[in-house]
């Protein structure tokens, strides 16, 4: 048994883009091609960030490829290609209207209306509420 992988081996960018561009791109299938157990290949993925790097770069190939062809069927007519990708692109629901979580809502909380009794109570001035100290100092 040889010594475990702690990165991948030389040439491992070109030939993940390699599978990337052409739709081979899977962990175990990268894993063999690379003559890498899965276990030690996502362990590489997991704890060399150079590997991780070089992972990362080739599921964005993918990815890439994969949102140019649905975008072409959205083109072409595709309804679905089309929801998919406002969906997951733009945010967009046929569930929700577009700019829902962008609204702001105010609610006021106002009092209960008082009796005119009591609201002709709070509208008299008080002493205390003007300030004004008339009485002579007693000394």
């Amino acid at each position: 048994m040889g010594r475990p992988f702690e990165k991948f081996p030389p040439g491992a960018r070109a030939h993940l883009e390699s599978m990337a561009c052409n739709g081979l791109l899977s962990e175990s299938t990268a894993a063999t091609s690379l003559g890498m157990p899965l276990a030690q290949f996502r362990q590489v993925v997991r704890d060399h960030a150079p590997s991780r790097l070089v992972w990362d770069n080739a599921l964005a190939i993918e990815r890439d490829q994969l949102l140019k062809a649905l975008y072409d069927k959205a083109v072409q007519g595709d309804v679905n290609a089309a929801k998919i990708l406002l969906a997951t692109r733009h945010g967009m629901s046929e569930k929700s209207p577009v700019g829902a979580q962008e609204r702001v809502q105010i609610v006021f909380h106002l009092p209960a209306s008082l009796s005119p009794a009591d609201y002709a109570k709070q509208l008299q001035p008080t002493v205390q509420q003007i300030g004004h100290d008339d009485e002579p100092d007693a000394a």
